[in-house]
């Protein structure tokens, strides 16, 4: 009812306003057949000055903002094709902003040079074929520079000669999964019908097979139970919609068993699942200054976006599908933290922290740099808190890292070495 008494409120004050125009303009009229004001040269000298005062600070904030927040706080690119991406951000920048300061120039300028005189008589220009040729063709000049060197720049990241270490990212509301995938350099297969409490990846192996299936038949045997203890001989004393969504239930169960029994297992050979043996599972990510990956996407619910900022690098994880992207780090965590920009930058997020932590009595703390990786599409109440920490450093440090991990096999880790099995 709210709606509509605000929207008649407005649609009154609307017909009111033009009612009062319309009074105006009658009045206007009736005093001298004019409907408005004569202008002066002095109130349009006032104008035209404004225009350019006004010119004049638009483009001083916008090369202000340019110099303190051109890189959008993130510093150099920290990956190979990172750098490429830049160069060509920066190549599109150097195209568009001389057209921009230019074309408002003249915009801003025009309006303080050609003032209203009435011994002034406007030319009358119909067409130039010349003008016509001149701002089609330099648009369409600059498009075909841009695209060349984006189409360019796309193919060589987007297939890369090397494909690296292969590391699987999973997506899910709202949390980030890695997983390594070991000496091999394969990733176990996997299937969403085994996504379990304890096989959140739904990764197949035959010890993951069979606890799916102890899994369901407890679940089935809870609900079964639980019909059993609410029914007096042959009638349920729960609600009759209860009972048919406990029994839809157990039936959806069974067919999930019936899947796994169709679809998995037997028709997998021992082989394939044994290059899930030496996959590790982890919740950070550290990756090698230096070293190629391929991340391998999957999601398991809704459209999420892997972002990796500092690297330049995003993909879509799609439910149902993989999808892939490959980037090579060429900062440590450590190196980017030494870093002039970086300091400046993280000691004045630090001190803007401490402001609301001293407001509120909590203990201060100091905010260092790391690398993130993001979901950069919206997925739920908890989107922002999607991120996992990334981070990179050097082999030995690497190795010291990965051999405190456990495999799926729930074997110690050992080291594969530096070099991915593509460069073997």
């Amino acid at each position: 009812m709210e709606k509509y008494l605000v929207f008649l409120v407005i649609a009154i004050v609307a017909i009111a306003v033009i009612q009062i125009v319309r009074v105006y303009e009658v009045a206007s009229k009736l005093r001298g057949g004019k409907v408005e004001e004569t202008i002066t040269k002095t109130e349009n000298t006032v104008n035209g000055n404004l225009f350019i005062l006004f010119m004049v600070l638009f483009f001083g904030g916008i090369i202000w903002m340019m110099i303190v927040y051109g890189n959008g706080g993130m510093g150099d690119a920290a990956s190979v094709h990172g750098e490429e991406i830049d160069w060509l951000l920066a190549l599109n920048w150097w195209i568009i902003l001389p057209v921009f300061f230019i074309t408002n120039a003249l915009l801003f300028s025009f309006a303080r040079i050609y003032l209203y005189s009435p011994d002034r008589k406007a030319l009358y220009f119909a067409h130039s074929n010349k003008l016509e040729m001149i701002w089609t063709m330099l648009p369409s000049m600059a498009l075909a520079v841009i695209i060349i060197f984006g189409l360019k720049t796309w193919n060589s990241v987007m297939n890369p000669e090397d494909k690296g270490t292969v590391i699987e990212v999973y997506g899910q509301q709202f949390n980030w999964t890695a997983r390594y995938s070991g000496a091999d350099n394969k990733l176990g297969r996997a299937d969403y019908k085994l996504i379990t409490n304890d096989n959140p990846l739904g990764v197949i192996t035959q010890k993951n097979i069979e606890n799916s299936y102890a899994y369901l038949e407890a679940k089935i045997k809870k609900i079964e139970k639980k019909l059993e203890e609410n029914k007096v001989g042959d009638e349920y004393i729960l609600p009759d919609a209860k009972v048919k969504e406990l029994t839809d239930k157990i039936e959806s169960l069974k067919r999930q068993i019936y899947r796994i029994k169709g679809g998995i297992d037997g028709r997998l050979e021992a082989s394939l699942m044994k290059n899930s043996d030496d996959d590790v599972i982890t919740r950070e990510l550290h990756l090698i200054k230096g070293k190629t990956y391929t991340f391998q996407f999957r999601s398991k619910d809704i459209i999420h976006s892997a972002w990796f900022p500092h690297f330049r690098a995003q993909m879509n994880c799609v439910p149902g599908m993989m999808t892939y992207f490959t980037f090579t780090p060429t900062k440590t965590t450590k190196e980017v933290r030494e870093d002039e920009f970086t300091k400046e930058h993280y000691a004045w997020i630090t001190e803007e922290h401490n402001k609301r932590k001293r407001v509120i009595g909590e203990e201060e703390e100091n905010i260092d740099f790391d690398f993130v990786l993001m979901c950069n599409k919206i997925c739920g109440a908890s989107h922002y808190n999607m991120q996992m920490k990334v981070i990179v450093e050097t082999e030995e440090e690497f190795k010291k890292w990965i051999e405190s991990q456990k495999t799926l096999a729930g074997k110690s880790v050992k080291y594969w070495g530096g070099q991915s099995v593509a460069q073997k």
